[in-house]
């Protein structure tokens, strides 16, 4: 497979494209839907943006080659492929560790659990389902107070 660092001639500064993917995704609506083909014809499986958290976290370890299996709509399925691509569970978020939070009830009347990326340690980015696409909160996601379960990093990362 031909990569950018032979294309360029240059090694990829992993960390740095991921980041500011991870930053300039803030209001991308390229998440907002996700289509199966069902008997009836196609279904989006991500509620117009609302349970596109997987979708979108998924997507972008995809693009950096830093999970194997590919896209993913669900956050089991998601941590199942970052443990076995070698990502490792951390105490602490820091930028670029993958967070994922306690289930919550949700608008399709199922408890999910919920996966986005740390920007710091008190600030993330995930798909925000208000707003149906990702955006910038607070680790707790503020008043709302949703516990983190997990945090993520992958060792090829480190700077």
């Amino acid at each position: 497979m031909k990569t950018i660092s032979l294309e360029e001639g240059y090694p990829l500064a992993l960390l740095s494209t991921y980041l500011a993917m991870i930053v300039d995704s803030d209001g991308c609506q390229m998440f907002q839907r996700l289509y199966v083909q069902t008997p009836e014809g196609p279904k989006d499986v991500i509620g117009d943006g609302d349970l596109a958290c997987s979708f979108f976290v998924s997507s972008l370890l995809t693009l950096c080659g830093l999970i194997q299996g590919g896209v993913h709509t669900t956050v089991n399925e998601t941590e199942k492929d970052m443990i076995a691509s070698g990502w490792v569970e951390i105490e602490k978020p820091r930028p670029g560790a993958v967070i994922v939070w306690e289930s919550k009830l949700c608008d399709d009347g199922l408890m999910h659990r919920h996966i986005g990326f740390a920007i710091s340690s008190e600030a993330a980015l995930s798909n925000i389902s208000e707003r149906r696409m990702p955006g910038f909160h607070l680790m707790t996601f503020g008043e709302k107070n949703r516990l983190v379960e997990k945090v993520y990093f992958h060792p090829s990362l480190e700077s």
